[in-house]
């Protein structure tokens, strides 16, 4: 008799010991996650988009907040412009300057986690004061990153034009 309640003891341990173990599993699999799914080409290119609209608006601080508050422009044959509000005055430059169209076109776009890269063409077109147009077609490449909100803001902004710039004294 004191055999049999022994082996059923052992018995409801080990039941119990099984159930314990297979919700620790299940717990540690819901643990698990996997990270942030990557970003499309088309949410990538938003932010560049978005971008060219707040130019032809005329709206540099628009422009301006869709990059991070640290960001950094690397114009062509300029220094580096560091900073959200130092790039809403560089921006605001580009309007005054005569900006009256922008278009961006993505090329390619992807992403890891929360970083991610776009590579597209640009067209500017200005109003020079003599009223030419004055086109200016090029190349670009951004860094981005999701925001606490899940949306994708520059973090670094790099372009160049396809033609070499004109002298001022032709």
């Amino acid at each position: 008799m004191r055999a049999i309640q022994t082996i059923r003891n052992s018995v409801m341990i080990l039941l119990v010991l099984s159930s314990i173990s297979s919700c620790n599993q299940k717990e540690k699999e819901t643990i698990i996650t996997e990270g942030p799914k990557p970003a499309t080409v088309e949410e990538l290119g938003q932010m560049n988009r978005d971008f060219a609209k707040a130019l032809v608006a005329k709206d540099a601080t628009a422009a301006a907040n869709l990059y991070s508050e640290d960001a950094s422009l690397l114009p062509p044959n300029e220094p580096i412009v560091k900073g959200r509000e130092n790039i809403k005055n560089y921006w605001q430059g580009a309007i005054d300057a005569g900006l009256i169209s922008a278009s961006v076109n993505t090329i390619d776009a992807s992403s890891d986690g929360d970083l991610g890269y776009e590579i597209g063409t640009f067209k500017l077109q200005f109003l020079s004061p003599a009223g030419d147009t004055i086109t200016d077609i090029g190349k670009y490449t951004e860094l981005l990153k999701r925001n606490k909100e899940g949306k994708w803001i520059s973090i670094y902004g790099m372009w160049s034009g396809n033609e070499p710039l004109v002298s001022q004294e032709q």
